[in-house]
């Protein structure tokens, strides 16, 4: 067993004690035996070296000892981390059944990755030996509320098409790395990505740094890369429990960020319609702008004989079968018609307006008369020409319309004929028809996102 350990005074005391005694030396076998020791010599006293280093010793050995720390199995933390795994499990389920209905929402299984991940910690913390266990079981039942409120807000309003999802103040570039204070998160993104939605899930008074969270995501909504069609940014929501300060509320407001507030879910608060709650939508697009392959689609025998009920016919003709055998596209068209005619044509009739570019025109009347046939040209003359019309960019634009237009402009890897007809759409409040997936994608991936149609290409026949 380890050595006991002695003081000086205990060693003088136990001397005392053996000089007044009338038992023999051996009685005392726990006095120090005597030795010859080397001297170390001081202003007040003389001690040996030995006995110098035995009082530092016990300097640090008389230090008060810690006291065992209370337990911290007890019943309530223990039952809490019961009702959080049981919770935890509760929700994955509803997270894989809203998964289930809704599988076009991106980020389900990140936010159903972070439940589980709580999971884990709360079946730790059953048999953790932490004296902060309490303050990590209430850190474990925060997030959980939070992680339901996510649910609840995704599965509440109207369009969502993401959760957890990641925005960047820039496009990415292979030569400068996004870092932390370019990209956020924004919880729930609904009606198509035109509203962003941060959720707050408090019992009481909501913090205060809600609002400074609310103002930077407004922020990063704000960033170019990040406009929806036509130049115009998403709006920032808060959907929250608890209650809301005057002074935050109405900076908030004065930010035009909407507050959505909602009660606990035993039912305590107002109940809000999903329609209503969020602001209504702008005024719907009336006008239609119309690229090189959208005329391509309306006026070539294709999509004519879809109209028809006569189509396999059509596709037995010697000169179709002739056409198609000419560019593995042509057969790809042909089939795809078959199984799922596009109708062009009954997609415009909800417009009022149809417009398109004059360079767009040009080189359409150019190909037209070169590529396509009688019937092609006829239909053209007599179904649409008089319908399309002639529009420029105009000169003079708002702000909003100029800077939308300098987006466009600067877009690489598209042709400048095809930045024409996005240009016009862009600053005109039009919604592009193309069968140019490509450019439309690629715009996407800079920054730029396109109200656009995008259909199946239809080629000229010839015929």
């Amino acid at each position: 067993r380890a050595a006991p350990e002695y003081s000086v005074e205990w060693a003088r005391d136990r001397h005392r004690m053996h000089a007044g005694s009338i038992l023999p030396r051996w009685a005392f076998r726990t006095a120090l035996p005597r030795v010859r020791r080397a001297s170390v010599r001081c202003s007040e006293c003389t001690l040996t070296a030995e006995d110098s280093l035995r009082m530092d010793m016990n300097k640090n050995n008389t230090k008060k000892a810690p006291s065992m720390a209370k337990s911290v199995h007890t019943p309530d933390t223990t039952a809490r981390c019961v009702t959080l795994l049981r919770d935890c499990e509760s929700l994955d389920a509803l997270i894989v059944s809203f998964q289930v209905s809704k599988p076009h929402v991106e980020g389900v299984d990140k936010l159903r990755r972070a439940v589980l991940r709580e999971r884990e910690v709360a079946l730790r913390l059953q048999t953790a030996q932490d004296a902060a266990r309490e303050k990590s079981v209430t850190g474990l039942e925060n997030n959980l509320r939070g992680f339901q409120l996510e649910l609840d807000c995704a599965s509440f309003f109207p369009e969502v098409t993401a959760v957890r999802k990641r925005f960047a103040t820039r496009p990415p570039s292979a030569h400068a790395k996004l870092t932390d204070d370019e990209v956020c998160e924004v919880d729930v993104v609904a009606r198509g990505g035109a509203y962003w939605i941060e959720c707050k899930a408090e019992k009481g008074r909501v913090a205060s740094g809600l609002v400074q969270q609310a103002l930077a995501l407004q922020r990063y909504a704000r960033a170019p890369c990040n406009a929806r069609p036509f130049g115009v940014a998403p709006k920032v929501c808060v959907f929250l429990t608890g209650a809301l300060g005057e002074h935050d509320a109405r900076v908030l407001g004065d930010a035009g960020i909407v507050t959505l507030l909602r009660g606990a879910r035993d039912g305590g608060g107002a109940a809000l319609d999903p329609e209503s709650a969020l602001p209504p939508e702008p005024a719907p697009v009336t006008t239609a702008n119309l690229d090189i392959t959208a005329l391509f689609a309306l006026v070539s025998e294709v999509a004519a004989a879809t109209a028809s009920d006569d189509f396999e016919t059509f596709t037995e003709h010697k000169a179709i079968k002739e056409w198609s055998l000419k560019k593995p596209q042509h057969a790809a068209c042909l089939s795809a018609e078959l199984a799922d005619p596009t109708r062009l044509d009954q997609a415009l009739a909800r417009y009022k307006r149809l417009v398109a570019h004059p360079s767009v025109l040009i080189r359409f009347a150019k190909i037209l008369r070169t590529s396509g046939g009688p019937r092609e040209r006829e239909r053209w003359e007599t179904l649409w020409r008089a319908r399309v019309e002639v529009l420029e960019v105009p000169l003079e634009l708002d702000s909003r319309a100029a800077a939308r237009k300098t987006q466009v402009r600067a877009l690489e890897r598209i042709a400048n004929h095809q930045l024409d007809a996005f240009e016009l759409g862009e600053t005109c409040v039009a919604k592009t028809f193309t069968a140019n997936g490509r450019a439309v994608q690629s715009a996407a991936e800079q920054g730029v996102v396109l109200d656009a149609h995008v259909h199946r290409a239809i080629w000229l026949v010839g015929l």
